[in-house]
């Protein structure tokens, strides 16, 4: 009996290993010298197309990069994107340009884009991040000058009603019996929109269309960067740090972020079940926050 338990035991034991090491497996063996974010313009203008370029560099001669996931642009539009490889002698360069545009002005947040893979040096299955990017999104020079013509157009205006109302009282005061004057016609400018800010609630609402209609890793992993940007999360805080921030204290709150984590990062036997249950989650948060 003593030895029929030893060998359950060592079974048990293989087998964890076994599972443990199978989906590091699945991963690409490489050697990453930089993971670079960037942008051709730190102001973009709104409604007018700009590019987000990321740059991946790697000791290994690769075709094609696997695992790459890049950041969720909630608050841009994406208009499309190209995709570049570059082989020497120190290895391989990829470059991914995304072309995208925002529709309102501000400061736009892009998370950062995530790679996971086995590293080459230790054996190791790890995830890498880019930095993030913060955007302050201007107003469109075209918009601008319309704007600085239509004041023009009612400076003109009001110049013009002012000289009419003294012609006219001009002209009623030759008269015998004199009319008070109308009073001058003033035109106020319109009051600025207020910049649209994008509540969690939102933000949970467009990160559950998502899953609904992309149910693999990559789109979980976006998920988890736009919710951890929603909820004030930095760059490399785990999900031990965004728990313990104000933001997370309430139930709904928690157990969105623990289920969210669970579907970007647990076995892929079990990916489907997880992001049913991180749709569930969404689901009750934008309830209770709606």
């Amino acid at each position: 009996m003593v030895r029929r338990a030893a060998g359950a035991l060592a079974l048990l034991a293989l087998f964890g290993a076994v599972s443990a090491v199978a989906p590091a497996q699945a991963l690409q063996r490489l050697t990453v010298s930089s993971f670079v974010l960037s942008s051709d313009t730190a102001s973009p203008a709104v409604d007018v197309p700009f590019h987000l370029v990321l740059r991946l560099r790697v000791r290994q001669h690769v075709t094609r990069v696997e695992n790459l996931n890049l950041p969720m642009l909630a608050q841009l539009e994406l208009l499309g994107d190209m995709r570049e490889t570059v082989s020497d002698a120190s290895g391989t360069e990829y470059r991914e340009t995304i072309t995208v545009v925002a529709h309102t002005s501000g400061a736009v947040a892009v998370a950062p884009a995530t790679l996971q893979a086995v590293d080459a040096r230790d054996g190791r299955a790890k995830e890498w991040y880019t930095n993030g990017l913060t955007l302050r999104v201007g107003a469109n020079r075209a918009q601008v000058a319309g704007t600085a013509l239509r004041a023009l157009l009612g400076l003109f205006l009001l110049v013009l009603g002012l000289a009419l109302v003294v012609a006219i009282v001009a002209a009623l005061a030759r008269r015998p019996r004199v009319a008070a004057a109308p009073p001058p016609i003033v035109i106020s400018p319109p009051s600025p929109t207020p910049p649209l800010v994008r509540t969690r609630a939102e933000v949970a609402r467009d990160a559950l269309a998502v899953l609904r209609v992309e149910r693999d890793r990559a789109s979980a992993v976006a998920v988890r960067a736009g919710i951890w940007n929603a909820f004030g999360a930095g760059e490399g805080e785990t999900l031990g740090d965004v728990l313990r921030r104000p933001e997370s204290g309430s139930e709904t709150a928690r157990a969105l972020l623990i289920a969210i984590e669970r579907s970007a990062f647990t076995y892929d036997s079990d990916l489907d079940a997880a992001i049913g249950d991180a749709c569930g989650a969404l689901q009750r948060y934008i309830e209770v926050n709606s």
